[in-house]
């Protein structure tokens, strides 16, 4: 059923509006011509639930080489 999808998505850390926020896009980028919205939705909706999304507030912080740390004179 989509709720239960709706919910393992909302368990995952995002709030309702995330959630349609993510879905809207997730159907616009991946909707086939032809093909039923209703399954394009659960598509996105079925990744959402079960992707692993890293922390919220823990950005990925690039590598700096030591190289890039010398003073330029």
């Amino acid at each position: 059923m989509r709720s239960d999808k709706i919910h393992r998505a909302l368990a995952q850390g995002m709030n309702r509006f995330e959630v349609c926020q993510l879905v809207a896009k997730g159907v616009k980028a991946t909707h086939k011509t032809g093909a039923r919205f209703e399954d394009s939705i659960n598509d996105v909706l079925q990744y959402l639930g079960t992707t692993i999304r890293p922390g919220k507030y823990s950005p990925s912080i690039p590598q700096v080489s030591v190289k890039s740390l010398k003073p330029a004179a």
